[in-house]
């Protein structure tokens, strides 16, 4: 049972939460814009790189992450040096920049996930991200809302209590 104070809190928030869920916070959208186009079909579907490895945070962190530019040139040093999308992530290497990439799979700020609990129970990547390396341009494939998450919670027997998420 939760502490009458923090109770209220949730009592009083839980219709904000809904209402944004029913609104449509967490619907599928078309794809943002990137900074450089990248091929997950390239590098994920032909040269079969692992999502873990450049998604390095997420069995162990509260995020995925995104791999520094010094990853991505690691290959790209010698790889495809002349192709259009390269040349501009040799760009920021050598500016020393980190690349500003667009969240495809955003939550609202009230919304706390971490991957490595999902990862840690044998969830696949694809579950919640659909088949990316098929993916020429990333996408929202699964609604991620509320009742999505739920749905998913209770059919694996997992935690359904609102502070699972909303702490």
């Amino acid at each position: 049972m939760l502490p009458a104070r923090l109770r209220a809190a949730v009592l009083r928030t839980a219709p904000l939460v809904l209402g944004a869920t029913i609104a449509g916070c967490g619907a599928a959208k078309a794809p943002p814009e990137q900074p450089i186009k990248f091929p997950h079909t390239v590098h994920a579907d032909t040269y079969k790189i692992p999502c873990q490895y450049c998604h390095s945070g997420v069995a162990t962190a509260p995020f995925a992450g995104i791999p520094a530019v010094a990853t991505c040139m690691g290959c790209h040093r010698i790889a495809g040096r002349d192709l259009p999308e390269v040349k501009k992530l040799t760009e920021f290497s050598r500016k020393g920049q980190s690349i500003a990439w667009v969240r495809v799979h955003d939550l609202p700020d009230f919304v706390h996930f971490a991957h490595y609990p999902h990862i840690q129970k044998g969830l696949q990547c694809a579950e919640c991200h659909g088949d990316v390396p098929k993916m020429q341009v990333v996408q929202r494939v699964a609604p991620l809302t509320m009742g999505w998450c739920i749905t998913c919670h209770q059919q694996r027997k997992a935690p359904t209590d609102c502070l699972t998420c909303h702490f």
